[in-house]
């Protein structure tokens, strides 16, 4: 009798014990053969070409069944080890689900120092951890730690395009960065937003928005700011599994898996070649959605 017929049989509590049931046989398998902790991570990463000295962008996902033992803030503590002396580890702290816009046209007040990180329990691990930094800016704030953490936020709120000229991202491409995936699709590329800044004069339709907004904020000192910053197009869907479809093609990708984890590792350097000679050759990594409002990438938390 297949799983289907059988569901049709059952009533909604039968369905829901069923299924705590078979995650928690789940979990102990994972917990019993796919264990894995700091240490063997640290070393499967470094297999992968992750070294002392890089600057880490991570989009990370903490779930009960990937096997590694520990918490979200041991997971951070294991990539703060791994890069975050000689190095830099960086991640993005999004103070919201959906869209830049409609999360500005609110008229929420952000601060630096207690907004919360909706990207997921390991980004807000490590906006808590002592020595991180963040980046003043209300809608793309980026999280560093590391030997040029300071430099890599600055200035941040001058910037009145999140991903663009002067951000922590184009100062994080300057340092030839790397990307990882942990546990997360590859949708989640806030870099995305970088590259097509800076390819925006080739495409042909407005990367941002026409309403330059002012936001109210709190920096890190407890001063009131007033930060003004463009929302990227909602008129279009960006496409990032069609970037990474064709940076599967020219093996720019490097994978790897521990335990039940499964991560993939790009350069900032090969994200931004293999972009620009999509855009040339009319091959965009994007979708016109006029007339429909759409949410731009999240991690899958």
């Amino acid at each position: 009798m297949s799983r289907g017929l059988i569901a049709k049989y059952l009533s909604a509590k039968q369905k829901r014990v069923l299924k705590s049931k078979f995650n928690e046989v789940r979990n102990k398998l994972v917990r019993t053969l796919f264990r894995y902790d700091a240490v063997k991570l640290k070393r499967r990463l470094t297999q992968i070409g992750i070294t002392a000295t890089d600057s880490l962008m991570v989009h990370a996902n903490f779930g009960p069944d990937s096997g590694f033992r520990g918490t979200p803030l041991d997971l951070v503590n294991a990539l703060v080890d791994l890069v975050g002396a000689k190095g830099n580890l960086l991640m993005v702290s999004l103070p919201f689900r959906g869209a830049a816009y409609d999360y500005l046209a609110l008229g929420k007040r952000f601060n630096v120092k207690k907004t919360i990180s909706m990207m997921g329990l390991v980004t807000e691990m490590f906006r808590r951890k002592e020595g991180t930094l963040r980046s003043l800016h209300p809608t793309h704030p980026v999280l560093a730690h590391g030997k040029n953490a300071e430099w890599l936020v600055a200035d941040h709120e001058c910037c009145l395009y999140p991903c663009g000229p002067g951000s922590p991202f184009e100062k994080f491409h300057r340092l030839k960065g790397k990307l990882l995936f942990f546990d997360v699709s590859f949708r989640s590329i806030t870099f995305f937003h970088y590259v097509e800044d800076l390819l925006q004069e080739r495409l042909p339709f407005p990367v941002y928005g026409d309403r330059l907004f002012s936001v109210p904020a709190v920096g890190v000192n407890g001063e009131d700011r007033v930060i003004r910053t463009y929302a990227f197009n909602n008129d279009v869907r960006r496409m990032a599994e069609k970037l990474e479809a064709e940076m599967e093609r020219q093996g720019k990708i490097r994978d790897g898996s521990v335990g039940n984890s499964r991560f993939r590792l790009v350069t900032a350097e090969d994200v931004v070649a293999c972009f620009t000679a999509m855009v040339e050759t009319g091959n965009l990594p994007y979708a016109i959605v006029t007339g429909e409002r759409n949410g731009e990438h999240q991690d899958d938390d």
